[in-house]
């Protein structure tokens, strides 16, 4: 009995022994596993594939033309407007301002004018000619009494002093009207034309100022210059904006351009008239094409990128496609029908030069090939097998 209970552990060792040794043979002996696929004749192309931005390609940005307060927007974002419709509405006070008191300055300067401008008041002139037909009116009675007087004279019936009082009462009331008549001429004539032209040119530059000021106020109504969608405005009811200061954009759906954020060292390879594949995360059933119709004339950094901004067309007009979406890009710059591919993996170097593994049983062949357009996936093959061979797509594995 003891003899038995020494002899079980022991033969259960030796069978545990045996499994592991006929598990190691059955190991050995398996054929060797090969993952093949055939070479094909397909197109293949090189592609860069990156990301870009949408932007619309006639755009019309509407900027503050005055310094002002938003009093009213007429459009909100999103919305279609006309060309020449109202779009923001603005209250200039320092604008309102500045009219009044040049319309102020104006009418002050034209009253301080008028005299110079349209000469004596008609009271003036009423008061000289009073004076002088009251002095005409006594010379011609002061010449009759003389005409009678110098007659009696010669009759002997008046003396040569009451003449010669009259002659003197004639030449003196001459002379005043001498006088007065000169009076009036200076009255009429008291501003010279230089003075003249002074005060007009006075009231003329206020009168430009007053309509350039008006100009400006005109400018609180803010038309749409074009057409379109509003896809971005910038202000808000109640916010105050200064001149320049960017209010409005507007474009036209479906009228767009894609700029494609393309990495330094792929900016070699892009050329005008490139074929553009676009796709959207919002739509990812649907796919846009476009061509190269710029390529990038500088590098610029973008974030921790150095990139160059590729233009490209959208074929189509698709109005589903609205600014500033951020768009995939995958850009073909080449491409090759109908040519032998396999897969990349199953493509190795040896001594130099590229070859594959071509299956033969259970053993494999050695076949150097010469490789043409190399993609991440696929390699062109341009001699060393033909179409229908397979090739071993684990040759690392196979080798060692």
């Amino acid at each position: 009995m003891r003899k038995n209970r020494v002899l079980i552990p022991i033969l259960a060792v030796i069978l545990l022994c045996v499994l592991l040794l006929l598990y190691i043979k059955s190991k050995g002996s398996d054929p060797l596993q090969f993952q093949s696929a055939q070479a094909a004749r397909r197109d293949i192309k090189v592609t860069v594939n990156t990301n870009g931005i949408v932007d619309p390609v006639n755009r019309s940005e509407i900027y503050a033309p005055i310094d002002g307060r938003v009093l009213l927007i007429h459009k909100q974002e999103g919305s279609e407007i006309a060309e020449g419709q109202p779009l923001i509405q603005l209250a200039s006070e320092p604008i309102r301002t500045a009219l009044a008191e040049a319309k102020a300055a104006l009418l002050s300067a034209k009253h301080q004018a008028r005299p110079v401008m349209n000469g004596p008041s008609k009271e003036e002139i009423a008061e000289a000619d009073a004076a002088i037909n009251e002095l005409k009116m006594q010379l011609e009675q002061v010449k009759k009494d003389l005409q009678v007087e110098e007659s009696l004279l010669t009759k002997g019936a008046t003396t040569r002093s009451a003449v010669e009082n009259l002659q003197k009462q004639r030449d003196l009331l001459q002379l005043r009207l001498d006088n007065a008549a000169k009076k009036k001429s200076d009255l009429l004539q008291r501003y010279s034309p230089e003075e003249k032209e002074l005060e007009q040119g006075k009231i003329d530059e206020l009168a430009k100022q007053v309509v350039s000021i008006e100009k400006q106020l005109q400018m609180e109504s803010i038309i749409s210059p074009a057409n379109g969608l509003i896809y971005s405005l910038q202000v808000r009811s109640g916010a105050y904006v200064t001149r320049g200061q960017l209010l409005a954009q507007i474009y036209q759906p479906g009228k767009i351009m894609l700029r494609a954020y393309v990495d330094e060292p792929d900016l070699g390879r892009i050329k005008k008239g490139q074929s553009v594949q676009l796709k959207w995360d919002g739509m990812p059933d649907r796919q846009w094409n476009g061509v190269v119709e710029k390529p990038a004339e500088q590098v610029v950094a973008l974030n921790n990128r150095s990139v160059g901004y590729v233009l490209c067309s959208v074929d189509g007009n698709p109005k589903e496609l609205i600014p500033n979406l951020n768009i995939k890009i995958e850009i073909t710059t080449e491409l090759k029908k109908d040519v032998l591919v396999v897969p990349r993996i199953a493509v190795f170097r040896r001594d130099g030069t590229s070859a594959v593994l071509l299956p033969e049983g259970e053993r494999t062949v050695t076949k150097s090939v010469v490789t043409g357009l190399v993609t991440s996936d696929e390699v062109e093959i341009l001699s060393g097998i033909k179409a229908g061979d397979s090739v071993i797509t684990n040759p690392e594995e196979v080798k060692k």
